[in-house]
């Protein structure tokens, strides 16, 4: 799986974009990388976003 450094101030960025984003699929790809973030594995994700592996990895790139 692709291996990404979030910074914390990223990682509060998208903690609060993941809520106040005003688009519905910018909120859902914000909280697939706000839990990547969280070193939630990969097939976690994919559960509690119900998204494929596909589309998580498409949300990563």
């Amino acid at each position: 799986m692709l291996k990404i450094d979030f910074t914390q101030e990223y990682i509060d960025k998208l903690h609060y974009e993941r809520y106040h984003y005003h688009h519905p699929l910018v909120q859902k790809k914000m909280e697939v990388l706000y839990l990547k973030s969280q070193c939630i594995k990969p097939k976690d994700i994919c559960s509690l976003c119900k998204i494929s592996k596909t589309t998580l990895i498409n949300s990563l790139h």
